[in-house]
């Protein structure tokens, strides 16, 4: 029982871990407000994740400024290939059907690039974070998610899973659901970057980086 209550028990452990994913979430999503900062937003809390599991200090306001507007223009064309993909999915499920054998080649085609742009849209994020290039970020993370297919899908289910659970949350579970759902957004970074870590060291080098 000491041990669980000790200050490096598992209790405190755990307890300090959500305070930091509560309020990286929220910061986020304050950050996220004017809607164009969002992909330098995430990459932010990328990186406060990063730190935090490196026993690092956080960005300070004054450094996270200054961490925004330097990544905001160069991350946005990450952001607009993320939105050119959902848009042409969703106009592909949904969308106008031409008729004949073509609606099932349309049907098809769209649910596969569906399915590769959910299990490549984590990582990319996590690798542009480290590399600041949208071609390559996307380069690698389809390599990757060829080479660890397992671990793509892991992530791309979690994701999904927890932005169910974050609306449910929010919405079925009184007064502890709200607490738990503020932590949803740096929880879901926080296994992205663990799940690509692994997948980098397990991957062979060469097939990832060709």
């Amino acid at each position: 029982m000491n041990a669980v209550f000790a200050p490096d028990g598992a209790l405190l452990r755990a307890w300090s871990r959500w305070w930091h994913w509560a309020w990286t979430s929220c910061c986020w999503a304050l950050l996220c407000l004017p809607v164009i900062t969002m992909p330098a937003a995430t990459l932010w809390l990328i990186t406060q994740q990063r730190r935090y599991a490196r026993g690092e200090a956080s960005l300070s306001p004054a450094e996270s400024v200054r961490y925004l507007t330097g990544h905001l223009f160069p991350a946005l064309p990450l952001a607009g290939c993320h939105l050119g993909a959902a848009a042409l999915v969703i106009i592909g499920l949904f969308g106008p059907s031409p008729g004949g054998p073509y609606s099932w080649v349309v049907l098809i085609t769209s649910s596969l690039a569906g399915v590769t742009w959910l299990l490549l849209a984590p990582w990319t994020f996590v690798i542009f974070e480290r590399t600041g290039r949208t071609v390559a970020a996307i380069k690698t993370a389809y390599r990757l998610a060829l080479t660890r297919i397992d671990l793509a899908v892991t992530g791309a289910t979690a994701v999904l899973i927890a932005g169910a659970a974050a609306v449910l949350l929010f919405t079925r579970v009184p007064y502890l659901g709200p607490l738990l759902a503020l932590a949803v957004p740096a929880a879901v970074a926080s296994l992205s970057i663990m799940l690509h870590d692994r997948a980098s060291a397990l991957a062979p080098r060469d097939e990832v980086q060709r």
